[in-house]
């Protein structure tokens, strides 16, 4: 025990030290992997080391890692935190529950069956069942697999014999569904891109003519995958309007909500997922707009059974006891899962959903406060008026890609870069909900000042 206190009393120092250092330098300047290799031990050798030396590398790590919840950080989907989220996260380190039974987990299964619930009633499915998955990337593979079997249940057995089954989905869409189309066994033939219209959502027209292009040439559509809110653009698919065409063609209808979860707690903007409660499945990713540790990704399906249909497996070494309901690992293509659900719930409870509401309205706030200084400065051009925190610009004269690179390299901001219809353009998101007026002023300054 005395070992694990010095240990803790270590680490604690480590993340102290690691807080101060973002304070005082909020990005992390760019150090190629060459440098990074010679300045901290890397090599696993044949002797281990002892707890000094080790968390002196440990401290040189954290030190040089990105600094994914500073207010210099635009360059992804994830940033700022809930900080009891954060010691939940670490805490389910140190519980190392397995969340395939409640013999393994416990409470902890009851804490994700809360958040489930939580999240169906806000998305408007009246029964419905869910759960958690590592990564947001597989949801939408687990809803193709869905959609799949429920439209030959002859495929979990005998595989998928010759159908020409076809899915659907937009050129903005995430590239996980394309990728999937294939791990499933369908081939990347087996899914159509389809062009958005001038704000980068989905051509309603333009599905409905390729789904009778297909069932004219013998395919067999399956599966529809709408998009709320485009990781590049921030536009949302006309969900109502393309449950009408899936319903019309008997197709299972998911849509990819992993970014904008977050809006369903605010009551200003949840109108943007008007019709999302006519889905057959929706995935989430709470770890973005909702500020909480990565992994933090749900599958939420309509049908409760579904689950459990197309994944339960007899496993009488594992499933041993209680009721199915307290055993998730049979609705799962898992065995062990590690417990998300936890941080999740800390944060809800923290905060409330009036406390996240706040923090959300304060994304789109500093979105709008984006828009209106590019709309004033002459240097600045807009290339689409956001629906929601994605803010593309670009700047006269000067290539986006040189920009953020200048940016990253001289460790001034951290943003990516992003194109549409052949234009490149600088992607900020204001998806940290922590930052103020002055964290987007001083994110343009640097933009118009970086030497490239």
């Amino acid at each position: 025990m005395k070992n694990n206190d010095k240990i803790l009393d270590k680490t604690v120092a480590i993340i102290k030290k690691y807080y101060e250092h973002s304070e005082k330098n909020p990005v992390l300047r760019y150090a190629s992997p060459e440098t990074l290799k010679k300045n901290i031990n890397l090599n696993i050798a044949q002797k281990g080391m002892n707890i000094d030396a080790l968390f002196q590398e440990i401290e040189k790590i954290a030190l040089n890692s990105p600094k994914t919840n500073s207010k210099g950080f635009f360059n992804l989907l994830v940033g700022g935190e809930i900080f009891p989220a954060v010691m939940a996260e670490m805490l389910t380190a140190v519980l190392n529950t397995t969340m395939h039974t409640y013999k393994s987990a416990g409470i902890h299964i009851l804490i994700e069956q809360e958040v489930i619930r939580f999240l169906l009633k806000k998305v408007g499915y009246r029964k419905g069942d869910g759960i958690f998955w590592p990564g947001w990337s597989l949801t939408n593979m687990v809803a193709i697999v869905l959609a799949r079997n429920e439209k030959y249940s002859s495929i979990k057995i005998s595989g998928i014999r010759g159908k020409k089954l076809v899915g659907y989905t937009s050129d903005q869409a995430h590239y996980s569904t394309e990728k999937f189309i294939s791990v499933t066994g369908l081939g990347k033939e087996a899914i159509r891109i389809l062009p958005t219209d001038e704000k980068g959502k989905m051509n309603i027209r333009i599905l409905e003519e390729t789904i009778l292009s297909d069932l004219k040439h013998g395919y067999i559509p399956f599966f529809v995958n709408a998009t709320a809110w485009t990781t590049v653009l921030g536009a949302f698919d006309p969900i109502e309007k393309i449950v009408k065409i899936a319903k019309k063609y008997k197709l299972r209808l998911h849509v990819d909500a992993a970014l904008w979860w977050g809006a369903l707690l605010s009551k200003k903007h949840k109108q943007l997922l008007k019709g999302v409660e006519l889905s057959d499945s929706v995935s989430r990713s709470l770890h973005k707009m909702m500020n909480v540790p990565l992994l933090a990704a749900v599958l939420l399906v309509k049908d409760p059974d579904i689950l459990y249909k197309n994944f339960n497996e007899n496993a009488d070494y594992l499933f041993q006891m209680d009721d199915k309901a307290l055993n998730p690992g049979n609705k799962s293509i898992q065995c062990g899962r590690r417990n998300d659900a936890f941080k999740v719930w800390t944060a809800l409870k923290y905060l409330g959903e009036t406390g996240y509401e706040k923090r959300i309205n304060n994304e789109f706030a500093n979105a709008k406060y984006a828009v209106a200084v590019i709309k004033k400065d002459k240097d600045f051009s807009l290339v689409l008026q956001p629906e929601c925190i994605n803010v593309c610009f670009q700047v006269k004269g000067k290539p986006a890609s040189k920009i953020c690179e200048a940016l990253d390299k001289q460790g001034l901001i951290k943003v990516s870069y992003g194109k549409w219809r052949w234009e490149e353009f600088i992607r900020l998101m204001t998806v940290n909900a922590d930052m103020t007026k002055a964290d987007i002023d001083n994110f343009f300054k640097h933009v118009k000042t970086v030497k490239i």
